[in-house]
């Protein structure tokens, strides 16, 4: 259904309530500091989003960090969800469902430390493209960063007209009245269709039905958003650097902390073909080649001061770590283009034992060199790098900033906690040592609650929670069977809640989220 404010934007089905780690301007920080720039840090600095989406990244951002957010969804909905949300904490962040020709109206915006946009730059207009260039070039601070990310090709060309038959179905074969789950069935039961009968598209494009089936098995919040606006600008990495070169932005590194190891990433003959390219961007654009790009993390800086190696070492080296979950949990290998890799045991072993040890609270990367002795400078920080593409470990921001954030980062996850008293939606907590989201699923925020009600043992966890669930006609799930009884599902939650109990509450206290 199209409507004048929506500017062919799918509206009908509201957004995902996902979190983003890359919005965290913590961890972007992190990634420009990897390779070696210069970033503005402060507790009083300003931050802004635009297109948030339900709004849980803004307000563990807004909770989690320092200084002062501004953001906007112009989907009214989500908008009025993420408003809400930040009411009830008691959030100083101003979030609006304008356009971004409206927020660029406005005369009482600040200048922004760092300015993010997750998932928005492909699916709106080319004019829009326009303002938000215009936005940044008013708004960011000179020494300030954005956060792009958006579909790219080469690897998104043989899929590109598949996805633009599902828009066009959306758009003239539907029946306006219909529902939206309804009309994305349709699209993709035609879409089936077509394919089954032996288009030489579907016999150039290898595996696409199979592409087809797993997208037919997506949310269909997601699979809305992702493959039916209207406006779609899929970009070479090229094509973004200079549509943002008006508002004086420079390419400076991916947010994909695995993207910078090159092994897993590249074969021998990729690595030497692209170490013979001098330009920066050109080597960038012909990576994507390489490793058949088809979705962009990228953060852009507005006058890009490199430091010293030795302020560099100095500023990596002070640096605190932190485990996101239980050190003997976390993968033996990790996987990229170029395939899996082993992770070796005599660097990441002591690695992790020293973030594991004195129950799990940050270190400093020089903590960590002095606790393994026997490895080195570049052995520890690809180690810590590779960890954190994995999710096992992420960066933290400093003390004073965590102690600035610890009572909002409380306030905040006490009413998620509430709300998950009546749904599962938001499966997230605020962490004032990372100043990010950390995933904690519904029941597990449940049993949080009865620990603040000053319950120590798990079976009482596990009686709240299924009073609770139990009282609104749910039941749990086990090795996909749903349990019919209270007395089975009491003892299903107590199996869990004895788990979080003995795995997961010393990474949370951490974390400080208990």
């Amino acid at each position: 259904m199209s409507n004048a404010w929506n500017e062919g934007y799918f509206t009908d089905e509201g957004y995902t309530y996902g979190y983003s780690r890359e919005i965290n301007p913590v961890f972007q920080r992190y990634c420009l500091l990897l390779r070696g720039f210069a970033t503005l840090e402060s507790t009083d600095g300003y931050h802004c989003e635009l297109g948030f989406g339900q709004g849980v990244s803004i307000n563990i951002h807004a909770a989690g960090n320092p200084g002062t957010y501004v953001g906007t969804d112009f989907h009214p909905g989500q908008a009025a969800h993420a408003i809400g949300l930040a009411n009830d904490w008691g959030s100083d962040a101003r979030l609006y469902d304008d356009s971004f020709e409206q927020l660029l109206a406005r005369h009482d915006l600040p200048q922004f430390d760092s300015i993010s946009l997750h998932g928005i730059w492909t699916w709106v207009s080319r004019d829009n493209h326009k303002l938000i260039v215009e936005f940044v070039r008013r708004h960011l601070k000179p020494g300030g960063h954005v956060y792009i990310s958006y579909n790219c090709f080469p690897g998104w060309s043989p899929m590109a007209p598949l996805r633009q038959l599902f828009s066009l179905h959306d758009r003239f074969a539907t029946q306006t009245s219909a529902r939206p789950d309804q009309r994305i069935d349709a699209a993709l039961q035609f879409s089936e269709a077509l394919l089954a009968a032996n288009p030489n598209y579907a016999n150039s494009v290898p595996g696409l039905d199979a592409k087809l089936q797993s997208i037919k098995g997506q949310n269909r919040q997601y699979v809305a958003h992702e493959y039916f606006n209207r406006d779609w600008n899929c970009m070479y990495f090229t094509d973004v650097v200079d549509a943002l070169a008006p508002a004086k932005l420079d390419y400076a590194t991916t947010a994909v902390p695995l993207d910078s190891v090159d092994p897993l990433n590249l074969s021998a003959e990729g690595m030497d073909f692209l170490e013979g390219i001098e330009h920066p961007v050109m080597r960038e654009q012909a990576r994507d080649y390489f490793v058949n790009q088809n979705f962009r993390r990228d953060l852009y800086v507005r006058g890009a001061n490199r430091l010293s190696a030795s302020e560099h070492r100095e500023r990596m080296l002070s640096t605190r770590f932190v485990l996101m979950q239980l050190a003997d949990s976390v993968a033996g290998s990790v996987t990229g283009p170029a395939g899996s890799a082993t992770l070796q045991a005599d660097i990441y072993g002591p690695v992790l034992d020293a973030l594991a040890d004195d129950a799990y609270v940050p270190k400093t990367l020089r903590h960590l060199l002095e606790a393994s002795p026997a490895l080195g400078y570049g052995d520890v920080e690809q180690a810590l790098n590779v960890l954190i593409g994995m999710g096992a470990v992420a960066p933290c921001q400093s003390e004073a900033a965590e102690k600035l954030a610890q009572a909002r980062c409380n306030t905040l996850n006490l009413q998620l906690c509430r709300r998950s008293l009546f749904d599962h939606k938001i499966q997230v907590l605020a962490s004032p040592v990372t100043g990010g989201g950390v995933t904690v699923s519904r029941f597990q925020q449940l049993f949080l609650i009865s620990i603040k009600q000053g319950k120590t043992r798990p079976a009482d966890w596990a009686l709240l929670a299924w009073g609770i669930i139990g009282g609104q006609g749910e039941g749990l799930l086990k090795n996909g069977k749903a349990l019919t009884t209270a007395e089975e599902n009491i003892a299903e939650l107590t199996e869990q809640a004895e788990a979080f109990a003995e795995q997961s509450l010393v990474v949370l206290k951490a974390l400080k989220i208990v």
